[in-house]
């Protein structure tokens, strides 16, 4: 939206919060069904969503136009996988219990059975579970298509992936989530 990149120059050269303000109201929601689709933890998605709002305003000076979406997704996208390197905790499967077990021995299995998730609705926490479990390349694919609205050739940019990788990757999210969530009629 071109007028979302003079909102983000009046801002950068002039300090115009109030254009600021206008471009967190337009871009709020998108965003934070992104960020929530990359991160695990629901609570983190507004601290992640301001980290990226910090990030803007301290760069705003370096913004020479262009398409505001893509570049604001991709500040998300960034402190999003700062944020989950900075918690992420790391467990060996092959650790012990207190209990002598191996910890991948004690994880239960506990989603519905194939004939269950067939049969039930998916909600929306079964739909951002499905999409967290995704390898990295095509969940970040399938989110900045439907969250933040950007086009195949932008993503594939983006990840720094030929476009066919792009689209591959578009696919196979989407073939795993029908197999996990069940055809829905």
């Amino acid at each position: 939206m071109e007028e979302d990149s003079q909102l983000l120059l009046d801002y950068a050269r002039r300090g115009d919060v109030q254009s600021l303000a206008a471009l967190v109201r337009r871009h709020t929601t998108w965003m934070q069904a992104f960020l929530r689709g990359m991160l695990p933890v629901a609570a983190d998605v507004d601290d992640v969503f301001q980290e990226t709002w910090m990030r803007v305003v301290r760069s705003a000076s370096r913004y020479r136009g262009g398409l505001v979406k893509p570049y604001l997704a991709t500040v998300a996208r960034s402190a999003a996988i700062d944020h989950l390197r900075r918690t992420r905790a790391t467990v060996s499967l092959d650790d012990e219990t207190g209990e002598g077990a191996a910890v991948a021995a004690t994880v239960a299995d506990e989603g519905p059975l194939a004939d269950e998730a067939f049969e039930s609705r998916a909600t929306s926490d079964d739909v951002r579970r499905a999409v967290n479990t995704l390898p990295e390349g095509p969940r970040q694919v399938l989110l900045l298509r439907i969250e933040g609205g950007l086009s195949f050739r932008e993503i594939a940019d983006e990840l720094s992936v030929p476009l066919g990788t792009a689209l591959t990757w578009m696919r196979s999210a989407t073939l795993k989530l029908r197999r996990m969530l069940g055809e829905r009629k």
